[in-house]
């Protein structure tokens, strides 16, 4: 039996058992439904977990083995840039 305890702003944590089980990722929406005496949790909207490395839908970056990426050096602009041509 899992078990969650309401701090004093309203929220609770679902036990890493329950969120595992019903793959409850951060952002999915949940709806209270009252029953009378209990309380029924439904899933309203799930939230697929993001793949940094995919490049959020972006530009893809090849990975450099020569010093690791940081968000601060990356700059989206740079790579859509496009060679001019001669005329």
């Amino acid at each position: 039996m899992s078990v969650a305890t309401i701090s004093e702003n309203g929220q609770i944590v679902i036990p890493a058992e329950i969120r595992v089980r019903y793959d409850l990722t951060p952002g999915t929406q949940l709806e209270l439904i009252d029953e009378g005496g209990s309380i029924r949790l439904l899933v309203r909207r799930r939230v697929d977990l993001s793949d940094p490395e995919a490049g959020y839908g972006l530009v893809k970056v090849k990975p450099s083995r020569s010093r690791p990426r940081r968000l601060s050096g990356f700059d989206p602009a740079a790579k859509l840039k496009r060679p001019r041509s001669k005329t």
